[in-house]
């Protein structure tokens, strides 16, 4: 994800002007883990991303309405873009930004047919794909992804049809890499340059883990079935001297136009590689890593939750020990969000678990699809501490957290954990009671699933408040010893 065109810094104040300090943000971060179905342990696909950019840069938790347009609509956005609205836009929930002055960054939803966008990680093209393709200034950009598909598609496989005709159509103002997802499948997206992109059905019993570069690697515009791309892909890389030997149905597409072998990127790739499947072995220093793998067990939502608050615990890159204290981690203070959306066969138990901060010392929350209002704490909040704001009750402690991560930090982790596995152990029963009433009355599991997910949002609310006001005590009253705090 980019530093959004405008310099965000960190600014977290607590009542004690314990945290205020700055930090100059890097050009690009994030970090995603796309699952198949087949690869998890309930059958679920699963895309998941740390959206990596500020402190102190509030999100917010919407629910967009279906709405009914008039003929010749139209959709404008900051960049000067304007797209036509369809007749029909569809109702999703998504993480927008608190200030949408440089375009929304809704950045993660599910819509009402069950897709998912998470969008996006972004990527570096090389130098001479950028020069011979420029981005434009009034094309697609990642603040705006979300916003276009959302509302659009019923299955993933439209949305990234749809994606690649609007960069063929208005160009790209960045290069990155997307997910587009259903209960069948997940299509992996990548923009390279102004109009180069390809899209690849990730295996169903595949993982892919994506750290800011380009990763695919063999583009097969033969197989329609699994690949898509923009027309002139290989073609316009061939006339422009990108390349001069490659297979036409094995083309390295990040190889040829993307920056690759960056160690910032690649050892984050290693690390998701080597967390779930630690059979195999690599060196943490490789310039490129298989795009797909196979997971040695089965994947769950939690193991991918404690993915992505890691930091290469047990290994001399963490970034807490003097060898990796230049080290990018996963898991970093900047995350403004978090999310590990499942898709299941059943649409109405789709659902978006979303942690607000940074995941290491936060919680996922579950705010299924037919969720149909949030609470207005989590519509609240700018790059200013607020006792009003969602965002801020779990910026909070999980700021103060980071100062002593071995006595405040052990007590904040247990903390929270102990509620997310509360909400975990809760998703069977909660589910199997929504299904029960949809097959009575789908309106009535809609509500109820809905009533869950804000009545969730809420009593987390409470605790992360109770929680920042544990841990201003335990400052203020000078004890020693690890932070306990009262569950």
């Amino acid at each position: 994800m980019k530093g959004k065109g405008i310099k965000k810094t960190f600014a977290a104040v607590t009542t004690t002007a314990l945290l205020m300090g700055s930090f100059a943000l890097p050009a690009s971060a994030c970090t995603s883990v796309f699952a198949g179905k087949k690869t998890t342990t309930d059958g679920s696909v699963l895309v998941a991303r740390n959206e990596d950019v500020s402190s102190a840069w509030a999100k917010h938790v919407k629910v967009f309405p279906r709405k009914t347009h008039k003929t010749g609509e139209k959709l404008t956005f900051k960049t000067g873009l304007t797209v036509s609205q369809p007749k029909v836009s569809y109702k999703y929930i998504a993480v927008p930004d608190w200030d949408p002055s440089e375009g929304p960054f809704e950045e993660a939803g599910i819509n009402e047919y069950g897709v998912a966008v998470s969008a996006t990680n972004s990527a570096d093209a090389n130098k001479a794909a950028e020069k011979a393709d420029p981005f434009v200034k009034k094309g697609i950009t990642e603040s705006i992804i979300p916003t276009l598909i959302l509302p659009r598609v019923k299955t993933a496989r439209d949305g990234a049809k749809l994606l690649g005709k609007y960069i063929e159509k208005y160009g790209s103002v960045e290069g990155n890499g997307l997910a587009i997802a259903d209960k069948n499948e997940i299509w992996y997206f990548e923009v390279a340059t102004g109009h180069q992109w390809v899209a690849e059905k990730v295996p169903d019993d595949k993982y892919l883990i994506v750290a800011n570069g380009l990763r695919i690697d063999n583009y097969n515009p033969k197989d329609t079935k699994n690949f898509m791309g923009s027309k002139t892909v290989i073609s316009f890389a061939k006339a422009k001297g990108l390349v001069k030997k490659y297979n036409a149905t094995k083309f390295d597409f990040a190889g040829v136009y993307g920056d690759t072998g960056q160690k910032y990127n690649t050892r984050r790739e290693w690390w998701g590689q080597r967390t779930f499947t630690p059979s195999k072995k690599q060196s943490a220093s490789a310039k490129r890593y298989p795009l797909f793998m196979s997971p040695d067990k089965k994947i769950t939502p939690k193991q991918v939750m404690n993915f992505l608050g890691s930091h290469y615990e047990g290994t001399r890159y963490d970034p807490t020990t003097t060898t990796g204290k230049d080290e990018r981690a996963v898991g970093v203070d900047r995350t403004v969000e978090s999310h590990v959306i499942q898709l299941r066969t059943n649409k109405i138990n789709n659902v978006m678990w979303l942690s607000l901060a940074n995941p290491e010392y936060s919680v996922y929350l579950p705010f299924y699809q037919a969720t149909v209002k949030t609470p207005e704490a989590y519509k609240q909040g700018n790059d200013k501490y607020s006792t009003t704001s969602a965002y801020w009750a779990f910026r909070a402690p999980a700021a103060i957290a980071a100062t002593q991560p071995k006595t405040l930090g052990t007590g904040v982790k247990k903390y929270w954990d102990s509620y997310e596995n509360y909400l975990l152990a809760k998703q069977g029963s909660v589910e199997k009671e929504a299904l029960a009433l949809y097959k009575k009355d789908p309106k009535k599991a809609i509500n109820y699933l809905s009533n869950y997910s804000y009545k969730t949002a809420e009593t987390a609310y409470a605790k992360a408040k109770h929680l920042r006001n544990e841990l201003i005590t335990k400052i203020a009253s000078n004890s020693k010893g690890v932070f306990n705090p009262d569950l």
